[in-house]
């Protein structure tokens, strides 16, 4: 029951205009990429733990990420800071554009988003 409880919170909230960028923090192995892929199907999978195809997104302009990737899932974005302040600059300028960003270090993760998104 928990667990669909929480599917629906999350899904409520991406479809409202304050749920544009959703961030899931937690411990590792805890089901965060799960629940996300499940309640985001329709969204585009980037991983950002692979340090071979981590620089090819965080060189994309805003302009770009809106084009490419209007909806994502972003699974490990605490290894790509500067990612985060390309993705806010879609959010100022692509009222559609939609994120989910996933990473297991809430240190990193959300100091960096306090900064950013705030």
């Amino acid at each position: 029951m928990k667990n669909r409880a929480i599917t629906e919170y999350i899904q409520k909230k991406a479809g409202s205009k304050f749920g544009r960028i959703i961030v899931l923090t937690g411990a590792r192995q805890t089901g965060k990429t799960t629940l996300a892929k499940h309640c985001f199907k329709e969204y585009e999978y980037i991983s950002l733990e692979d340090p071979v195809f981590r620089p090819q997104y965080t060189s994309l302009s805003a302009v770009q990420w809106n084009s490419l990737y209007p909806s994502a899932v972003l699974y490990e974005v605490q290894k790509s800071p500067r990612l985060i302040e390309s993705i806010k600059a879609v959010y100022d300028r692509f009222p559609e554009s939609r994120y989910i960003l996933l990473g297991s270090s809430q240190i990193l993760l959300l100091q960096k988003v306090r900064v950013s998104l705030a």
